[in-house]
């Protein structure tokens, strides 16, 4: 999705992503994704990674940390998205698993 011709009909409106055209994100994710509630990539952009995957958790339909990676990865940069195993293993990882943290401390 490095074109840019793709990525201005996507800012215009013009082109509709789906779940499984982000990075990162197969069919088994946007299922997963849909039984929270999030249909688009535009519902996934606005609720976040964290909160996404906080409610998945609290659902019960993942556990895996990995899952997490893919979703922060998937938004981030938007929309070409960084695969998961870099944000796993980069700088942000510590940050995201605060704010899940936190996120699911507030929820409690």
């Amino acid at each position: 999705m490095r074109n840019s011709k793709v990525r201005a009909r996507i800012a215009a409106g013009k082109l509709r992503l789906r779940i499984r055209d982000l990075r990162n994100l197969g069919i088994r994710s946007e299922r997963m994704l849909q039984q929270i509630g999030i249909h688009t990539a535009d519902e996934l952009r606005r609720r976040g990674p964290i909160r996404a995957f906080a409610e998945l958790r609290r659902a019960g339909v993942t556990g895996s940390l990995n899952l997490l990676w893919a979703l922060a990865g998937a938004l981030e940069p938007w929309p070409e998205g960084r695969r998961w195993r870099e944000v796993a293993r980069g700088d942000e990882r510590l940050s995201l698993l605060l704010a899940l943290e936190d996120y699911e401390r507030r929820w409690r």
